[in-house]
């Protein structure tokens, strides 16, 4: 609909696009630029439509493409920082937000261009609870302005009481209506009061980059804590030290009993295993089979894990031509054939209908019955209904268990 395709990624268009009872081919508005007067647009990867450095300069750079006059831009911008909840990051650094942060903002962006159709894919998937109410209540706002929003989620929770009318893919067939899942019950991971329980994880008033102390952490084998926190609280920070990628600011963490203090990460890398939140960061083989067949790794240990988070059937495809789903799947499988010890996930249920998330969650259930421990990060509720995990929550800037 936005011209993406077939403009930049090849095909064969068939059907038309109808839009205010014309044919958008018959406009001849078949370029992306001709189509950005009409359709907004969402993507899931927020990263691959920031163009500036700073939130107040992404802001503004929609509004001087559709050259608007100088003296409205600061106003509009001011106002839509403040409805957007972005007021106090408004001189930031982009790559300083969260993922949940940058949403918002590219929302904000999309919003204020003043479209009459809205394409949103994925649009709550990192926001906090506070931010999917006041972007519900966003979306009704312009639904009662005239604009038409198509969004495609996941969460029918979030979006049952939003839309007027609601249609699923099923086996390649549009039907309309929301499916209905049953959840399947979680399976147990290590019993805690077993006086066997291995303690794999201990942290001491670690912090970073002006967070408070993060909370002092004990993890032990077989178990899966879950972090819950609003956006930019620091959870993503807590995972970066954890794996190596950050060094702490203060504190102290030990890892299988022994003091960690500038270790390299790729000696870390041999004990604790990292699933991004942006699965294009850590893609880099030829194929969805290869990518988990690493050096090492069985054929019997890949094969069970691409069956497990169903990829078999995608083994021989290039790992950049699946979707964003089926990468944070394969990101998974790959860190958990490697058999770490410890396996932290930032986000990684994003882009999962309910019977994937069901065998991702599953797979980590697995990986926590056979001695792994895991530290994973979601705002997902349905995650902490399937996953055995204990919870800790991230208070503001301040965090508590």
């Amino acid at each position: 609909m936005a011209g993406i395709s077939p403009n930049y990624i090849p095909g064969e268009l068939t059907g038309e696009i109808v839009f205010e009872n014309k044919a958008l081919k018959a406009l001849q508005q078949q370029s992306v630029r001709d189509r950005a007067r009409h359709f907004g647009i969402l993507l899931q990867n927020v990263e691959t439509q920031i163009f500036t450095d700073t939130v107040w300069e992404e802001l503004a750079f929609g509004l001087e493409n559709l050259n608007v006059s100088s003296d409205r831009i600061p106003l509009l911008v001011e106002s839509s920082l403040r409805e957007f909840g972005l007021i106090s990051q408004s001189r930031w650094q982009i790559d300083k937000l969260s993922a949940g942060q940058k949403q918002r903002l590219i929302l904000a962006c999309v919003v204020m261009m003043g479209q009459s159709i809205l394409l949103l894919d994925e649009p709550f998937a990192y926001l906090d609870r506070a931010n999917c109410n006041q972007l519900r209540q966003l979306l009704r706002n312009c639904s009662g302005q005239g604009k038409g929003i198509l969004i495609i989620e996941h969460r029918f929770d979030l979006v049952a009481g939003l839309c007027d009318r609601a249609y699923s893919f099923e086996e390649g067939v549009l039907k309309q209506g929301i499916p209905n899942y049953v959840d399947s019950k979680p399976q147990g991971s290590l019993n805690l009061s077993d006086p066997q329980a291995t303690l794999v994880l201990e942290t001491d008033n670690l912090s970073w980059g002006g967070y408070p102390s993060f909370p002092n952490l004990r993890l032990y084998r077989g178990e899966i804590i879950l972090l819950q926190g609003e956006n930019g609280c620091g959870k993503t920070t807590l995972l970066k030290l954890l794996s190596g990628l950050l060094h702490p600011q203060t504190g102290s963490w030990w890892l299988l009993g022994k003091k960690v203090a500038d270790r390299p990460i790729s000696e870390l890398a041999k004990t604790v295993g990292f699933v991004l939140q942006n699965p294009e960061h850590q893609l880099f083989a030829e194929s969805v089979e290869a990518e988990v067949k690493q050096v090492g790794i069985s054929e019997t240990v890949s094969n069970r894990w691409l069956e497990q988070l169903n990829l078999a059937q995608l083994r021989d495809r290039h790992p950049q031509s699946l979707s964003r789903g089926q990468k944070r799947r394969l990101t998974l499988a790959a860190v958990l054939a490697r058999k770490p010890k410890i396996c932290l996930l930032d986000e990684i249920t994003v882009g999962q209908d309910p019977r994937s998330l069901e065998l991702m969650l599953a797979g980590l259930n697995l990986f926590a019955r056979e001695g792994g421990s895991a530290i994973v990060t979601s705002h997902d509720p349905k995650v902490a209904k399937l996953l055995t995990a204990k919870i800790i929550q991230f208070a503001g800037n301040e965090l508590s268990s």
